[in-house]
């Protein structure tokens, strides 16, 4: 599956979603480099906080339900055969290093921008697959179903419909996330999930990461692919048509890691994670 991935740079993020960095802070944990992301401060509104979610255990959730907390929130989807598998081996590795810490009062959850499919049972078996230790959230609520139509097909760069959902809509227009149905590639590419069948639409998505402190404003964002090593999940490795499930070496090399993730949290806290 050669799913498209929107890459958005630091500056972007800055100038089109933001559109404020952060204030001067005094000497402390500094933030990661320009290239990984940006530092802002710019408050959560109402309609995103209030945006209803269910996780893995269909346990109902929402931002609002984690203030106090600082959040990590990553947009990704469990059918996703280009970067999402990165995504969330770099998120595990991340709440491993976490949990070590005792670090109790951050959350790492996933938000799955495919919630036509990724249902609470999907997203369950994705998480025992890969062995994680965080949550991935899918929308409540009536979602449509994606559509692409033979005219949509033949146009040179086919972009389909629906797979939309308003409570997820909300977090796509405030955080700037590209959200898109296109083709599935051909031949298609088979569910890694039993009874195996074959793909009959692809996500384009951003990638990136965003951490929102306590008091519910966001205050760094990245717009960058995952750039993982380690071992992944053998199934995962062979839906993305690698022989190997070791990566001695990251596949998107420039892209976050989860020592950045952590800096970037440590900056958010001023606490050393």
């Amino acid at each position: 599956m050669n799913n498209k991935v929107k890459i958005w740079g630091a500056t972007l993020i800055a100038l089109t979603f933001l559109g404020s960095t952060a204030p001067a802070q005094a000497a402390g944990i500094a933030a990661p480099p320009a290239s990984v992301g940006v530092a802002t401060d710019i408050a959560i509104p109402a309609s995103v906080l209030n945006a209803t979610f269910g996780d893995e255990m269909g346990m109902s959730q929402s931002l609002a339900s984690l203030k106090g907390k600082t959040v990590l929130v990553v947009p990704l989807l469990t059918l996703c055969g280009d970067t999402c598998p990165f995504t969330s081996a770099n998120m595990a590795q991340i709440q491993s290093k976490l949990a070590a810490a005792k670090a109790s009062n951050v959350v790492v959850v996933g938000i799955t921008v495919d919630p036509y499919r990724d249902t609470q049972n999907r997203i369950a078996s994705y998480l025992k697959l890969i062995s994680a230790n965080f949550d991935i959230w899918t929308p409540t609520g009536s979602t449509t179903a994606p559509v692409i139509t033979k005219a949509e097909l033949a146009s040179k760069n086919p972009v389909g419909t629906g797979d939309t959902n308003p409570n997820l809509s909300a977090f796509e227009k405030f955080f700037g996330w590209t959200v898109q149905v296109i083709p599935q590639g051909n031949p298609p590419a088979q569910d890694w999930l039993a009874p195996y069948k074959p793909l009959t639409y692809d996500i384009n998505h951003s990638d990136g990461f965003w951490i929102i402190d306590p008091s519910q404003h966001v205050r760094f964002a990245s717009g960058t692919q995952p750039a993982f090593t380690g071992t992944l999940s053998k199934t995962l490795a062979t839906f993305m048509g690698y022989k190997s499930n070791i990566y001695k070496s990251p596949v998107y090399k420039g892209g976050w890691t989860p020592a950045q993730v952590l800096q970037a949290l440590s900056f958010v806290d001023q606490k050393k994670y």
